[in-house]
């Protein structure tokens, strides 16, 4: 199973989230949150940071809170775990998906309430979400 990181961005009773474009290697279509692979000898928190970064072209400086791990399967048998990390920002951010390296690997990015989330999401990921609120 493959193994990935990602940032949670909350600000206040939101939450950041991206919708995977069709080029997107994993859950495309789907809302999630920026992150993707680690790269070898890289640290679960690192990988988050660089791969919030690639996608969004933001850079994170707050401090990271472990809030569980999100699993993901696919109908061919295939997945990912995705460690999720949440920062509790002052202010919110505006992705810069068409200056982001890795910009493609999203559609759209918004805020959204806890309580009203977007559809189709990872169910383990909603439930993290639903938690930490």
């Amino acid at each position: 199973m493959r193994r990935s990181s990602g940032i949670l961005h909350k600000y206040k009773d939101k939450v950041l989230l991206c919708k995977r474009s069709e080029e997107s290697e994993t859950l495309g279509k789907f809302w999630s949150i920026p992150g993707g692979g680690w790269k070898k000898n890289e640290s679960s928190q690192a990988a988050a940071l660089r791969e919030f970064y690639e996608e969004t072209n933001i850079n994170i400086s707050d401090p990271l809170i472990y809030v569980g791990t999100s699993v993901h399967k696919n109908e061919d048998g295939s997945g990912s775990k995705l460690d999720v990390f949440m920062v509790e920002a002052s202010e919110m951010i505006s992705p810069e998906l068409e200056n982001a390296k890795d910009g493609f690997e999203h559609s759209e990015c918004g805020y959204f309430e806890i309580d009203k989330l977007p559809s189709p999401m990872p169910r383990d990921l909603i439930n993290i979400i639903k938690k930490i609120n």
